[in-house]
């Protein structure tokens, strides 16, 4: 999955899901001047939500909502902020260590609300043909 907008590129690259659910999941990701990559893991179920997550603020589109997501071992955290307007900005935050150890990038970006059809959308894709 791709998302791209103004202030952040990254890209999730998922394994089949284990027994357990769990998907070994390499996030490149590009903002500023930073360009890297981090491997940890992301469960199904928590993806799942994510999708959901993104689903729900395409439906509350003309509202102004509050929403967050982030992964079991915390190295990955999105929070949106959708306006009545159709601006969504938000913060992320990736650490490859996960509970705030080690080295974390974050920062903020700004996009308008179409850009949560597609984002949704490739986030399920993104499930079925994890490899």
């Amino acid at each position: 999955m791709k998302i791209f907008t103004h202030g952040l590129e990254c890209e999730f690259y998922f394994s089949q899901p284990d027994s357990e659910g769990w998907m070994r999941t390499t996030v490149h990701v590009k903002a500023a001047a930073f360009d890297g990559s981090f491997t940890c893991g992301v469960e199904e179920e928590e993806w799942k939500a994510f999708v959901e997550l993104l689903k729900h603020l395409e439906t509350s589109i003309g509202k102004d909502v509050e929403a967050s997501w982030s992964n079991m071992e915390d190295n990955i955290e999105f929070q949106f902020r959708l306006s009545s307007r159709g601006t969504l900005e938000g913060t992320y935050r990736f650490s490859p260590e996960g509970s705030g150890l080690g080295p974390t990038l974050s920062g903020n970006f700004q996009l308008d609300q179409t850009f949560l059809q597609p984002w949704a959308r490739a986030a399920q894709q993104a499930l079925p043909n994890a490899r």
